[in-house]
């Protein structure tokens, strides 16, 4: 046997070794683990519905005190703490978990400003072209992982992850990539699956990972990634589970192992052991694939994943990994160690009470239904049950039936206390349906379930960290392992929408090899640097009434803020869309594209708008061949009259050529041009240069005259139609 300690590394340990190593490990952890394995193995029982099956410490075997049970002497197993740890799963997987990618840094000194025309320096526009492209990738990056999760139906798995997590206190899920159809995979496991150092608060804390399930041999000899020489001693062991215990509750429940050749199976054993970069591990990662990738990224001293596949007693492959951390993630419903206390055993003592009472409660009525009887020594004790009724044969005294005993009324009140000391420790409104009296209204409901929400706000911030680092380690096997575009499709506005994904290692070997040099890859790159955020969304409420109720009440806010002016129609028209869904009316692109092409009372279109502007622009030229607006000619003939007034004003005329001292003059009176005769604006106008006839400015005026008075009608015309309209 190698002899390896957790304080030392299995870096010196050529692959020939470290299978032997990795079965030490292995069993080291099952040993400091035996009596939570007991625990886990009642629980399952416990939640199956065999609330009287144990593992017997002193006997060894299981026992099960409801084989006892008769029908008149029933052993009742009520299934409280099942639908307990179901309606948290429910609650916690109710809420939607939206993948949120954080855009990359673009920085300023990237994009110097230039001077502009007048010298100042004005912002580079292709600072901004920046930012915007980054935030495209961003959501692009968000819509890959939230159809990924679609895909691999994360939801169902993170329900059951919750249940086994309230079984066991711990649950895991392994997310890992398909090398050869580039796509991602992800699977749970249950505490039994999952071998570590359990008094460790982080699992990446833990030394080594290992994870021991049954696996069909024929699937092993198909792998690719396994040496076929070491696969020829390979033996099955058809065992169901590597854990013991587990074994025993498989076998339990669903029988052995079936003996035939073609479903022979045996554990394969996937390690990830934690190593430190050194002399002696570098050299076997420079013989890898991808050992130049590995190397770059990491220098002596920093950590590096081993991982290890050993079937029986052979190691199938012994590689390095480029990855961060483990690629398994667990679930806890609080911090602390690895293993703690499971959610069911908080019910199981008063569920356990409470299938005592309600037992004997039975064994009475069956009792006391029929009812006791007084038979004399001697006399016939068995009566003759007929469809009639009972019938009694005695010789001289008949049988005298006592009086019936009515049950205790502390005994359902002892039965109403257990299950509050229950309903204390889960849910009550989410998982038993139970609302208290008097209470109808939507939002009294979401007040009470507000208050289970809070109740579970550290299981759900737990779960919420769990689809964060999926999300993550989904983005690390994306960098490396997608080097060909793969098509994403999603639905925006009712409308589908596509766009290509790619490594973005792959994208740059692509680049560097210049493949796409002639037509550019137009592609998103998934990068494992991103930072990925999750959103909680409730959708503003937890009942499906109080989510129309609010979405009704925003929606009428809305459109009173649009009738100030605060928000566009726009606002209005795409929340309508999502209110539309809401209130689950069904596909809605229909409705929001004929919204787009509506054109209600009060709205023009363009050609309607276009044949407004030909229509006035005739009634202008109308009006000036007939005299009533002035044409462009005598237009520019008053901007020579308003010229030479300015001047006037100004003495700009007049002005001399040296400066001379003021004299003392009598104040002088003034008067505006326009006030003037025609006779004397001929005067004024000559004066500065302007030769005009005082029969062309009283033209002029009359004209002036005549545009008013047309105005005037116009304006006159227009009042009576709105009054006749108010009619």
């Amino acid at each position: 046997m190698v002899d390896t300690k957790f304080e030392y590394s299995t870096d010196r340990l050529d692959k020939t070794q470290i299978g032997e190593a990795v079965n030490d490990m292995m069993q080291t952890a099952k040993n400091k683990r035996w009596s939570f394995e007991r625990r886990w193995y009642d629980n399952n029982f416990f939640d199956d519905g065999f609330h009287f099956r144990y593992l017997s410490r002193t006997q060894n075997k299981i026992v099960d005190l409801s084989q006892a049970s008769t029908i008149w002497a029933p052993i009742r197993a009520i299934p409280k703490a099942s639908r307990q740890i179901r309606g948290v799963a429910n609650l916690i997987s109710s809420r939607n978990f939206t993948p949120v990618v954080y855009p990359e840094k673009v920085s300023t000194s990237q994009f110097p400003s230039s001077p502009g025309p007048d010298g100042k320096m004005m912002p580079n526009p292709e600072y901004r072209q920046a930012l915007d492209e980054a935030k495209r990738i961003a959501k692009a990056s968000g819509h890959w992982i939230q159809e990924e999760h679609k895909q691999q139906e994360l939801i169902e798995k993170l329900a059951l992850m919750i249940i086994l997590t309230a079984k066991h206190g711990v649950s895991y899920i392994q997310v890992w990539p398909d090398a050869i159809d580039e796509k991602l995979k992800t699977m749970v496991l249950d505490a039994f699956d999952v071998y570590l150092i359990g008094n460790v608060n982080n699992i990446e804390d833990s030394p080594f990972l290992i994870k021991a399930k049954p696996r069909l041999i024929s699937e092993i000899k198909a792998d690719e990634r396994f040496d076929q020489d070491e696969l020829l001693k390979l033996n099955p062991d058809n065992r169901n589970a590597s854990s013991d215990i587990k074994e025993a509750y498989e076998k339990s429940r669903f029988g052995g192992m079936p003996s035939a050749d073609q479903a022979a199976t045996v554990i394969e054993k996937e390690a990830f052991i934690k190593e430190y970069l050194n002399d002696d591990n570098m050299g076997r990662i420079r013989l890898q694939e991808d050992g130049g990738e590995i190397l770059k990224r990491h220098k002596k001293g920093d950590m590096v994943i081993r991982q290890v596949f050993a079937v029986g007693n052979i190691t199938a492959k012994d590689t390095y990994l480029n990855l961060p951390g483990y690629p398994i993630v667990d679930l806890r419903f609080e911090p602390g160690p690895m293993y703690q206390v499971p959610l069911i055993e908080r019910f199981i003592p008063q569920n356990k009470s409470l299938d005592l009472v309600v037992s004997r409660v039975e064994r009475w009525l069956h009792t006391m239904v029929v009812g006791s009887w007084s038979v004399k020594s001697g006399e016939s004790q068995e009566p003759t049950n007929t469809p009639g009724g009972q019938v009694f044969k005695y010789n001289t005294t008949p049988p005298v039936q006592n009086s019936v005993a009515s049950l205790p009324p502390f005994v359902f009140s002892f039965m109403g206390l257990l299950e509050k000391f229950t309903e204390e420790q889960g849910v009550m409104t989410s998982a038993l349906a139970q609302i208290p009296k008097g209470v109808k209204a939507n939002a009294a409901i979401e007040s009470l379930k507000e208050s289970e929400f809070a109740n579970l706000s550290i299981a759900m911030e737990r779960t919420k960290g769990v689809v964060k680092r999926i999300s993550e380690k989904m983005l690390d096997y994306a960098d490396d392992h997608f080097v060909k575009p793969q098509t994403v499709y999603y639905l925006e506005k009712g409308e589908p929408q596509y766009f290509d994904v790619i490594g973005a290692s792959a994208m740059q070997k692509r680049k560097d090899l210049k493949i796409d040099e002639d037509q550019p890859l137009d592609a998103i790159p998934l990068k494992r640097d991103y930072r990925v955020d999750i959103e909680v969304q409730s959708g503003m409420a937890f009942t499906r009434e109080g989510q129309k109720q609010s979405a009704k009440e925003l929606g009428d806010y809305l459109v009173q803020i649009s009738q100030m002016g605060l928000v566009s129609p726009e606002v209005i028209k795409t929340y309508f869309g999502r209110l539309l869904e809401i209130y689950q009316f069904g596909p809605n692109s229909e409705i929001m594209e004929a919204m787009d092409n509506f054109e209600g009372a009060g709205q023009m279109t363009d050609q309607q708008i276009e044949a407004i502007k030909v229509a006035v622009g005739e009634v202008m030229q109308d009006m000036q061949k007939a005299g009533i607006l002035p044409t462009s000619e005598q237009r520019i003939e008053e901007g020579k009259v308003a010229t030479a007034q300015a001047i006037k004003d100004t003495g700009l005329k007049d002005k001399p050529e040296e400066a001379k001292p003021q004299e003392n003059k009598p104040p002088s009176e003034s008067i505006s041009f326009k006030d003037m005769p025609p006779s004397g604006k001929a005067q004024m106008a000559a004066k500065v240069g302007i030769q005009i006839s005082e029969q062309e400015i009283q033209a002029k005026e009359e004209e002036q005259q005549n545009m008013e008075r047309a105005k005037l009608s116009l304006q006159a015309q227009k009042g009576d139609r709105s009054a006749n309209n108010q009619r």
